[in-house]
């Protein structure tokens, strides 16, 4: 025959709370994988917007230096200039606008088309010199030309990168 068991060494039933009867102190602190979801969460969208700006602004900073480069080399020439302006400007907007729109503007229609995407205001003047420098001799050089074209171009950069 068996021999009873000894009951009186259990526990009694732990009975499981109530919604209401649960306190803070037994949800504090919460487990890793709580805290790994809200570093997720939280910094996932942050570092996605910090590298855009980064992406943006690494384009913007390097063409605007660009401009002052070609500032600098071009002396009082207004011709070269804006022929290298526009080989700046027409390479950036290959990038953001895509090679087959871009690569077979030129004259009127590349500066018409940089004007309608930069809200640009040009002289007839600057719209002649920027349209035909690759393409004309142009003898006369001014330092305005070359102050109005740069501004121009700046202006262009900032809104289209």
């Amino acid at each position: 025959m068996q021999q009873p068991y000894d009951l009186s060494l259990l526990r009694d039933v732990h009975e499981p709370k109530g919604i209401n009867d649960i306190t803070m102190a037994e949800f504090w602190p919460p487990a890793i994988g709580w805290w790994i979801l809200l570093a997720l969460v939280i910094l996932l969208p942050l570092v996605i917007y910090v590298i855009q700006q980064i992406r943006i602004r690494s384009a913007k900073f390097y063409a605007l230096q660009q401009m002052e480069k070609l500032q600098e080399d071009s002396g009082t020439n207004a011709a070269k200039f804006a022929e290298e302006t526009s080989k700046l400007l027409k390479r950036i907007a290959i990038l953001r606008f895509g090679k087959e729109k871009i690569a077979t503007l030129s004259g009127k229609e590349w500066v018409s088309f940089l004007i309608k995407t930069g809200d640009l205001q040009l002289s007839d003047k600057l719209i002649s010199l920027f349209a035909y420098s690759p393409y004309a001799k142009i003898e006369k050089s001014d330092r305005n030309s070359i102050l109005s074209l740069k501004e121009a171009a700046e202006i262009w950069i900032r809104k289209n990168t």
